[in-house]
């Protein structure tokens, strides 16, 4: 997720590590989000989409709060902040997803770029991914705010396709119900 979903990511990605052989699934319709992952050759590609009532400002604090993550994002288990610079930070984060009796911790330390509506974000230390880039934005459309996240990923541990899709919806319908409950109780 990164920013805060680069490390959202993780906890997106976290949860599944995926297999399988060009699949495309999207998540079961919600009137306020859509998310949908394809892969191709074991780079996996996740975007969402979603809307709040809340202004871009709001959504872009919620989604930067890097350090303050894993009380709104329940599988983050640490975001700190190592580095800042104007515009530019490095996160260290770790992430836990459960299925059942089973558990995987991801470890990321994203290299994050701000600017404007956006946040970009690059995983520096492939310890749990090869390929791990991607991006937020919150922009105003017809009068809503509509935030957008976009990853690339290419795990460096291997798991059943079918586990890693289920996760990573449950994953990412989680991330974005906590960044809406979030983003509304800043608002209030």
């Amino acid at each position: 997720m990164h920013p805060i979903r680069s490390f959202v990511a993780a906890v997106i990605l976290l949860g599944a590590a995926l297999p399988g052989a060009r699949l495309t699934a999207t998540a079961d319709p919600a009137p306020s989000h859509q998310v949908e992952v394809r892969e191709d050759r074991g780079l996996y590609t996740v975007t969402a989409r979603f809307e709040v009532p809340q202004t871009p400002t709001v959504a872009l604090a919620v989604l930067t709060d890097y350090e303050r993550i894993p009380h709104f994002m329940s599988d983050v288990r640490t975001s700190v902040v190592r580095e800042r610079a104007p515009g530019r930070l490095v996160v260290e984060q770790e992430a836990e997803s459960r299925f059942m009796m089973f558990s995987k911790k991801v470890h990321l330390i994203p290299e994050v770029t701000e600017a404007g509506d956006t946040i970009r974000f690059t995983d520096r230390c492939g310890k749990s991914f090869a390929t791990y880039e991607g991006a937020w934005r919150a922009t105003i459309v017809n009068g809503r705010t509509i935030v957008t996240y976009e990853l690339s990923a290419r795990p460096t541990f291997d798991v059943p396709a079918f586990l890693l899709k289920k996760l990573l919806k449950r994953d990412s319908a989680r991330m974005i119900e906590g960044l809406q409950a979030e983003m509304a109780a800043r608002s209030r």
